[in-house]
């Protein structure tokens, strides 16, 4: 293995851990972080740029499915299908089940770095990876 691809192959794990650790700092962090290697990372390295904004994607789908579960149980409530102090131990199964598919999802994309491959993640709506394809597409269509 050369040091070119063990190099490549650190900064594609760069964005799975920065997006681990941000779970523990801020939530938000998890998102932003592999945001910015993404755009750090978009001209110079497309592999890692891919990896990021796939990590990138999936925080943000993992933020957006405790928002959704929250609605949905808030509807619940109001609705008097479910009674507010269920609802509230729901959420927090929900938002742990949800944390340890988030925490399994970004050890096995690091683990997948580390080996030179991206993934994709089944719990992302990839939101962000169809928006930038969507500005490439309509940036190569004006050249």
């Amino acid at each position: 293995m050369s040091n070119k691809d063990t190099t490549q192959r650190s900064y594609m794990a760069l964005a799975p851990l920065s997006s681990l650790a941000g779970i523990f700092i801020n939530p938000l962090a998890s998102t932003v972080t592999p945001l910015i290697l993404f755009f750090i990372f978009r001209n110079s390295r497309p592999q890692v740029s891919k990896v990021a904004l796939q990590t990138a994607d999936l925080a943000f789908s993992i933020q957006l499915w405790i928002v959704l579960i929250s609605l949905a149980l808030m509807l619940g409530i109001s609705l008097e299908w479910v009674v507010a102090s269920e609802a509230k131990e729901m959420m927090g199964i929900a938002t742990s089940v949800i944390l340890v598919i988030f925490v399994v999802s970004l050890l096995f994309a690091l683990y997948q770095a580390l080996n030179g491959r991206g993934c994709t993640h089944i719990f992302s709506f990839k939101i962000a990876e169809r928006v930038f394809n969507l500005i490439n597409t309509r940036k190569s269509e004006k050249k």
